[in-house]
């Protein structure tokens, strides 16, 4: 069975429209003093790690990454790899990080599922008030150094995976639906005698096999992991560095043609989200619908890299450069209308229908080209498992 993979070069360019558009709460003066940050799930490996001024973090592996100089909060992590069972190698026992983490507090070095559901002090308050932590605990106990944060970050992956949701997505109403379970979760920890990081590990293996999430359920190279990863080593601030170090082809008019069509098709999938989730109000619509903009960033790109011209059209819905996906986006909104179980159903085939063609594009295609298509492939498995899971 395939599974998704969102290399780090992809949440970047996905990012980028957030850097720099945040409240800061600190000044903007480049102070000449390192500050390490550590990211964890579990480890999070080979992340594009930013601050609010764009200023990116170099990994130094296992989780940890480096400022050069002090950051601006808040902190954003996109992407890169959970190293699930803590060995210091991403391979087909550990998965992808499908979700934004941040940290706001100033002065902060741990950043973590926690740091970012406390973003909303609303949220914060709740977990501390119901989970007896103090503000010094909830920013600096990551899931290796404690049962309740390893308990709260482990319910709340868990719904966003399940739901392709992100943290930002969960709210007091969500939050308060996963307390029984990591209330149970707590429990159970603490009648174990195993060492906090052991516990912590061995929840998160059995958590990443039973969402059947791990790489190892995918076609996916894993020499493309440790190249993302060496990039994440070599950040600078310009987050399409990790695109443009691949060297440049000379591409076929087939190839060119192929990525005018897969911008457009990423647009047919976003304009038909969109609309339904207008008419029906799932969520599930509008949180891929933001996943396949993404996609049309990404593709946008490999195109500007190669000097080809992006189709003008991305900014009205409905309107296709090409007849044919103009002619499919009227067809699967009219499906999308009968009602909300066939529109789950006009979902299921749009990533089918997106899965096809990539796999088709993908044959002998240069590397960075390949690298897109592969994470969009793997965006899309992600988004049909989550439609099909709708649909009765």
């Amino acid at each position: 069975m395939k599974k998704i993979f969102v290399n780090s070069f992809l949440v970047a360019i996905a990012g980028l429209s957030f850097v720099g558009c945040r409240e800061s709460g600190a000044s903007n003066i480049d102070t000449p003093n390192p500050t390490d940050i550590t990211v964890e799930r579990g480890p999070v490996i080979g992340a594009y790690v930013v601050d609010d001024s764009g200023k990116r973090a170099i990994s130094l592996g296992g989780g940890q990454y480096r400022f050069s100089v002090s950051p601006t909060y808040p902190i954003t992590a996109y992407g890169g790899y959970i190293d699930v069972n803590r060995d210091g190698v991403i391979d087909g026992n550990d998965t992808t990080l499908p979700m934004p983490l941040s940290l706001s507090s100033q002065n902060r070095n741990k950043l973590t599922i926690l740091t970012t559901l406390a973003t909303n002090d609303e949220l914060k308050n709740r977990i501390l008030t119901n989970y007896g932590l103090n503000e010094e605990e909830l920013f600096t106990l990551t899931p290796a150094t404690s049962l309740k944060i390893s308990a709260i970050s482990d319910e709340v992956f868990k719904y966003c995976v399940e739901n392709n949701a992100t943290v930002d997505d969960i709210n007091l109403t969500t939050f308060a639906s996963l307390e029984d379970a990591i209330d149970t979760k707590i429990t159970t920890f603490q009648n174990s005698s195993d060492s906090l990081l052991e516990i912590a590990t061995q929840n998160e293996i059995t958590l990443v096999g039973e969402l059947n999430i791990t790489l190892a359920s995918s076609d996916t190279n894993l020499t493309v992991v440790a190249n993302t990863i060496t990039q994440s080593g070599t950040q600078t601030n310009d987050p399409t560095v990790m695109l443009n170090t691949l060297p440049m082809a000379t591409l076929t008019e087939e190839q060119k043609d192929g990525l005018v069509f897969m911008y457009q098709e990423e647009k047919v999938a976003r304009d038909v989200y969109n609309e339904m989730y207008v008419k029906w109000g799932s969520k599930v619509f509008a949180n891929i619908a933001k996943s396949e903009q993404s996609h049309m960033d990404a593709v946008k790109a490999i195109l500007e890299k190669y000097d080809l011209e992006v189709p003008v059209v991305s900014d009205t819905v409905g309107e296709f450069d090409l007849e044919k996906l103009r002619e499919l986006y009227y067809d699967l909104i009219a499906s999308g209308n009968v009602s909300s179980n066939e529109a789950m159903k006009v979902g299921v085939l749009v990533e089918q229908t997106d899965i096809a063609d990539l796999i088709e594009r993908m044959v002998d295609v240069p590397e960075d080209i390949k690298i897109v298509y592969q994470s969009l492939l793997n965006g899309s498995y992600n988004h049909l498992n989550a439609f099909s899971k709708q649909v009765h």
